[in-house]
């Protein structure tokens, strides 16, 4: 940036001036295509759409924004995020516009600077606007994928893009490119859940002054009553008292005062790491002919009498002429899409025929692309950094030190292991690479969670300490509260950010962590599912996000059922295949193991879910049990069968005191003659990615129906492991009654849940007393299904 930020803003605004009539044009092919592809396709949001026309335009337009139209994957440009996502005709109207002046300029000129790259596969012109809302053609809301990739991120959730634009502000911040900017655009109805004001919070206290926000001050957002009504304030007081830089413009549709805000929050001077937001007081569905709440979410009928008004405007303005005017649309659909093209086509021609302005938009376009650096000097992840994910020896948990592990007879809680694997990684990386692997934070439970090791140093290496926006901005602990939801955002939208020198093929960024109760991780589900989306659909490489489910199970005791993770960690369960791998080892030792193993795959995140209470360190060699690098495998044998005695079923054992306590009658199975084969079930998606012999040697299909569960949480989430309502029948998991645990110690608790040692005892003894009962039912159902 240069030396003057308000002059900078200054000089912006007297060459956008200049131009003001040109927007003009603009912003009515904009009006004009938003109108067409909504009355056409009768699906989609207008009123919001055209009320931010004003603000986006000089958002993208007068060099507040550096931006590339024609690559949007460049590193270092500034990043939009449509927080309003429902408000995506905007952005579709804006990008065809942009594109058919590049598209109509190169054809004219044959100049190479204008040609879409890569055959026009990521360029949205006016054709794609026919497919708006239908499968395969251009998404309701906004997403970061093909012809958007303009787009940081996927939105439409209220609440849900603005912490995952200051996730992204963070990172860019974090590695030392602060001059990059992220743009966050919402309404104010998309300020009032939660989330916002964990937002505004979290922005101050990371000071993230290259967070913009601009929010569009309508009043309304779907039903009756105006927000007003509801929200007292103002866009000033809603945002200056947590620190914020504010301005604004009352006519939020006049070119002037909406680029000086615009341009003033961007640009301008301001506190030294406050973040900056600027308000337009707007009317919402601006010139749309319906206004207000009744502007949301339905278009005009189609080709229906205000639809036609609106078109006898524009033509009356540019001397064109619409197919159809004043009729019905036509009965056919293959007739009603080419009326739509035509029309869109003469819309278009607005454009196509004015040579002048063709050459200055698309001039304008390739001026603004050719502000973005192609390098940031001040990037503390570049250069060597830059491998940090190649290298092989960051997850190669068999070669980690000595130290990593605790050793037989230690009494050790599994979250322990957490720190101390995090404090390696992250000096490691230190030591290997000058930069850290992770930024992480907690919801206030840093160090009850174990997630501060990624602060704390090893081997001899100095940690990086809590981030601090003045103090330490080199630190990796993000100095959160208890904002869960905004939490997870800011780790999955910083591990959004690629600085890699081509982030289609490779990652260079930050891996992120975020911890709480295993019993609160709902709250962070929102923000985890669109991130998946994303890096499902996405061109561009993203990170990788461990999700902690941290103090899970009933022995989160003396907490009480309110604290207790029985059931609401199976939220991490709630994704397609591949796109999340949960993790729930059940001693200390196999922690690094599982978190290396599953950060080597391809999804995006890893759910791991550990326990409050110390457990002894198992003798694995003299129990005869696998080594804990076994467990990458995602399961692996604890006790086979007994070779000399008949087989009683197989038990698939997950948790940390079901397990530990399973282990402790290991002698009493072979006094008792119970002769079960025994599964560590560590992870149902590392074990479905090794080959199919192993698979059959520990958990064959006729086990998983001979079996039973013995799961810390309960029946509903231990499903991967209950192949039958029959298995689930002898299996024992805490919520063995149907009701919710209560509280007290460990011990009662765990008793109470039917898990120590002696219930668990006893259900292997009833379930192995009833194999030959259980076989015949079994025999009886296939019977019964084959006639």
């Amino acid at each position: 940036m240069d030396g003057s930020k308000g002059g900078s803003a200054a000089r912006l605004y007297a060459e956008a001036e200049r131009s003001f009539e040109r927007w003009e044009v603009v912003k009515d092919l904009v009006d004009e295509l938003i109108d067409l592809m909504l009355n056409y396709r009768q699906s989609g949001h207008p009123g919001g759409s055209r009320s931010k026309v004003h603000l986006t335009l000089a958002t993208m337009l007068s060099g507040a924004m550096r931006w590339d139209l024609l690559r949007p994957w460049r590193t270092y440009s500034d990043r939009f995020v449509l927080s309003a996502g429902h408000t995506i005709p905007l952005i579709y109207a804006c990008l065809a516009v942009f594109n058919e002046a590049v598209r109509v300029r190169h054809r004219r000129d044959g100049d190479p600077r204008f040609a879409f790259p890569d055959g026009g596969r990521h360029a949205l012109t006016w054709e794609d606007l026919l497919d708006l809302r239908r499968n395969g053609g251009l998404s309701g809301h906004a997403e970061m994928e093909g012809k958007t990739l303009f787009l940081k991120w996927n939105t439409g959730p209220s609440g849900h893009g603005m912490p995952s634009a200051a996730g992204q502000a963070l990172a860019l911040k974090r590695a030392g490119c602060g001059e990059v900017k992220v743009f966050a655009v919402e309404g104010e109805g998309g300020l009032t859940p939660g989330a916002s004001h964990e937002t505004r919070n979290s922005a101050w206290g990371l000071g993230l002054d290259n967070l913009v926000f601009l929010i569009d001050w309508n009043d309304f957002g779907i039903d009756d009553q105006a927000i007003s009504s509801v929200v007292p304030g103002t866009p000033q007081s809603w945002f200056e008292p947590y620190g914020w830089k504010v301005v604004g413009a009352e006519q939020g549709s006049e070119w002037g005062p909406v680029t000086r805000a615009v341009l003033e929050a961007a640009r301008g001077d301001g506190p030294a790491g406050a973040p900056a937001m600027a308000w337009f007081k707007t009317r919402k569905g601006r010139g749309y002919l319906k206004y207000d709440n009744k502007s949301h979410g339905a278009p005009h009928p189609m080709n229906g009498e205000p639809f036609w008004t609106l078109r006898k405007q524009f033509m009356e303005r540019y001397g064109v002429e619409y197919e159809g005017v004043d009729g019905p649309p036509p009965a056919d659909p293959a007739a009603l899409r080419a009326q739509a093209s035509r029309n869109f086509a003469t819309a278009m021609s607005v454009l196509g025929r004015d040579e002048e302005m063709v050459t200055w938009l698309s001039d304008r376009l390739l001026a603004i692309a050719a502000e973005v650096p192609e390098r940031v000097e001040s990037c503390k992840i570049g250069g060597k950094g830059a491998g940090l994910f190649e290298d092989a020896r960051l997850l190669d948990f068999r070669n980690y030190p000595d130290a990593m592990w605790a050793a037989p007879g230690e009494s050790q809680p599994n979250r322990a292991a957490l720190g101390r694997w995090g404090a390696w990684v992250n000096s490691f990386a230190r030591r290997e690479h000058g930069r850290p692997a992770f930024l992480a934070c907690s919801a206030d439970l840093a160090d009850s969670t174990n997630i501060s090791g990624f602060a704390k140093g090893a081997d001899g290496v100095e940690g990086w300490g809590w981030y601090q926006r003045e103090k330490n901005p080199d630190g990796v602990l993000l100095p959160q509260e208890i904002t869960e939801f905004t939490n997870a955002a800011l780790c999955v939208g910083a591990a959004s950010v690629n600085f890699a020198d081509d982030p289609k093929t490779g990652f260079n960024g930050f891996w992120t962590a975020c911890s709480t109760y295993g019993s609160f991780s709902y709250l962070k589900y929102g923000p985890m599912r669109l991130f998946s989306q994303l890096a499902q659909d996405c061109d561009l490489r993203v990170g990788k996000v461990i999700w902690i489910a941290g103090h899970s199970g009933p022995e989160t005791a003396e907490d009480s059922r309110t604290h207790f993770g029985i059931f609401a960690p199976g939220v991490t369960q709630l994704f397609p295949e591949g796109q999340v791998i949960d993790l729930h080892p059940w001693e200390f030792n196999e922690v690094p193991v599982v978190l290396a193993a599953a950060l080597r795959e391809k999804a995006p995140i890893v759910a791991l879910h550990l326990t409050r209470p110390k457990i002894t360190i198992p003798d694995r060699e003299a129990l005869g049990m696998p080594s804990h690098f076994e467990a990458a495998r995602g399961a692996y044998v604890i006790r086979d069968y007994r070779s000399n005695r008949p087989r009683g079923g197989t038990i698939f054992v997950q948790g940390t005191s079901t397990t530990d306590n399973l282990v402790k009658i290991l002698p009493e199975l072979d006094k008792a003659g119970l002769n079960v084969k025994i599964v560590a079930a560590i992870s149902p998606q590392l074990f479905r990615l090794q080959d199919r012999a192993y698979r059959e040697s520990v958990a064959s299909d006729a086990d998983r129906w001979d079996a039973m569960a013995i799961s810390n949480r309960s029946r509903r989430v231990t499903q991967d492991w209950i192949a039958h309502p029959l298995v689930a029948q002898y299996s024992l998991t805490s919520d063995w009654d149907d009701r919710w645990r209560t509280g007290g110690s460990v011990e009662e608790v765990i008793a109470e849940a039917r898990l120590s040692p002696g219930a668990i005892l006893e259900g292997i003894e009833r379930f192995v007393r009833d194999r030959e009962k259980r076989l015949a039912r079994l025999r009886g159902i296939l019977d019964a299904a084959s006639k």
